[in-house]
C-alpha cells in the first residue's frame, strides 16, 4: 500500500505531499518525480496535491491488479476510468447503468485521467516510457470541425482518447439586485470590500486572501490591483493561474470609497506590527492583523446568508462576473485574460455554452419568478 505524507522543505520552508510505500518506507518514484515536477512547473498547490491524490488511487489500482504501471495500456485504462467511475465496485456495466450507480463524477475522472497522462508523458519526455506507448495511450486523431472542417486535410486535430462526458450544467448567477442586499448586508467595510471586488473581479478564492497591500497600490491613481502567485503566505492562500492586473470596469467610484474606508477606519495596526503585508485581515480583538483565512471566509457567507436568505460564495461571484462579460459582447480572450485561465478553450468550454443555450435575461426573471 502507499500513503501520503506531508514534508517540508529545509531550504524554502514550503510544504509539499511525498507518497510514500507503507512497507518498504521508501518514495513511489514515478508518482514523486511527476509531482515535484508540478510543484517546479509552480503549479497551483491545490491542483498538485489533487493530482497527488488521483495518482494514488490510481497506484491502489495498479497494485489490486498486480500491473506494473510501465505495462499499462489503453484497455487497462479503460478499465481503471470504468472502475474508479463506479467507487472501485463494479468493473465492466452498462452506459445505462453507469449513469444510475456513478460514484464519482465525471469531472473526477476526468481530472484522475489528466493526472495520469501528465505523469505519462512526463515519464515519456524522460525516457522511462515508449514514446509511441505513451501515444497510443492518450492521444487519438479526430477530424477537423467548424470552419477548419474541409479545409486543413493533412493535420487532424489530436484528442484524448479516453474521456469521461461531462454534463453542461449552468453554474448559476447572482443578479444585480442580490449582489446590493449582500453588499448591505455587511457589517464592515473589509466585508463590503470583499464582495463588491469578488463582483467586479472575478477572482478566486485565493486570490482575493492572497492580496498583499502591494497588490492594489495603484487602485486609487489605475482602478486596478494586481494578481501575484506567491507560495508564502501566512494564512496559505495561493493564487491559481496567470499573474494579470484586472481593472475595475464598473462601480469603481464606490469600490475605492469602501477601500478607502477600510484602510483608514478599520485596517488594525496589529497587522502594520505583523507586517505580514497582506490586505485582508481579521478585525476582532483576538486575531485582530492576522490574515484572513479560507474559513473565515466562509463564515462570513454563512452570515451572509442569515441576514439575506441568500446563499452565496466566491466562486459564484466568479460565474457572475464571467457571464455578465460576456453577455455584455466583451471579447472571448479578454475574458480569459481576466479570469486568468491559461487557456481559451477553458473559458468557452466552462462559460460559452451558457450563452448558446440560453440568454442571462432570460434566466434572470426565471430566477425573479
Amino acid at each position: 500500500m502507499i500513503a501520503i505524507q506531508k514534508a517540508i522543505d529545509p531550504q524554502t520552508g514550503e510544504r509539499f505531499s511525498c507518497v510514500f510505500d507503507t512497507e518498504t518506507c521508501l518514495p513511489v518514484e514515478p508518482i514523486q518525480r511527476y509531482i515535484n515536477y508540478c510543484r517546479r512547473r509552480q503549479l497551483a498547490a491545490n491542483t498538485v496535491f489533487t493530482y497527488t491524490c488521483r495518482l494514488v488511487d490510481f497506484w491502489h489500482w495498479l497494485e489490486d491488479k498486480s500491473l506494473n504501471w510501465q505495462d499499462v495500456g489503453l484497455k487497462e485504462l479503460a478499465d481503471f476510468v470504468n472502475w474508479y467511475l463506479l467507487g472501485g465496485e463494479v468493473e465492466v456495466i452498462s452506459e445505462q447503468v453507469r449513469e444510475v450507480v456513478s460514484k464519482r463524477s465525471p469531472r473526477t475522472v476526468n481530472l484522475a485521467v489528466t493526472a495520469i497522462q501528465g505523469m505519462y508523458e512526463f515519464h515519456t519526455v524522460e525516457g522511462r516510457i515508449d514514446e509511441k506507448k505513451f501515444t497510443q495511450l492518450a492521444y487519438g486523431w479526430g477530424k477537423r470541425g467548424g470552419f477548419l472542417r474541409g479545409i486543413v486535410k493533412s493535420s487532424p486535430e489530436r484528442r484524448k482518447r479516453i474521456k469521461v462526458k461531462e454534463p453542461k450544467v449552468f453554474p448559476g448567477c447572482l443578479t444585480d439586485e442580490q449582489v446590493a442586499q449582500l453588499a448591505n448586508a455587511c457589517y464592515t467595510y473589509r466585508d463590503r470590500l470583499i464582495v463588491m471586488l469578488l463582483r467586479e473581479t472575478g477572482i478566486r478564492r485565493g486570490e482575493l486572501l492572497g492580496l498583499h497591500l502591494v497588490d492594489i497600490q495603484d487602485f486609487d491613481s489605475r482602478g486596478r490591483i494586481r494578481i501575484v502567485r506567491r507560495n508564502n503566505n501566512p494564512n496559505g492562500a495561493i493564487a491559481k493561474g496567470t499573474e494579470r492586473e484586472i481593472p475595475i470596469l464598473h462601480n469603481r467610484e464606490e469600490v475605492q470609497e469602501t477601500f478607502t474606508a477600510y484602510l483608514l477606519e478599520e485596517y488594525p495596526p496589529e497587522a502594520e506590527e505583523l507586517g505580514h503585508g497582506m490586505l485582508f485581515v481579521n478585525l476582532d480583538k483576538k486575531y485582530a492583523g492576522k490574515p484572513m483565512t479560507s474559513a473565515r471566509l466562509n463564515q462570513l457567507f454563512y452570515q451572509l446568508k442569515d441576514r439575506t436568505g441568500i446563499e452565496a460564495h466566491p466562486h459564484l461571484f466568479r460565474h457572475t462576473f464571467a457571464t455578465r462579460m460576456l453577455q455584455a459582447n466583451y471579447m472571448d480572450d479578454y475574458v480569459q485574460q481576466l479570469l486568468g485561465h491559461r487557456s481559451i478553450a477553458t473559458t468557452k468550454d466552462i462559460y460559452s455554452h451558457v450563452l448558446d443555450e440560453m440568454s442571462l435575461d432570460t434566466y434572470l426573471v426565471g430566477e425573479e419568478e
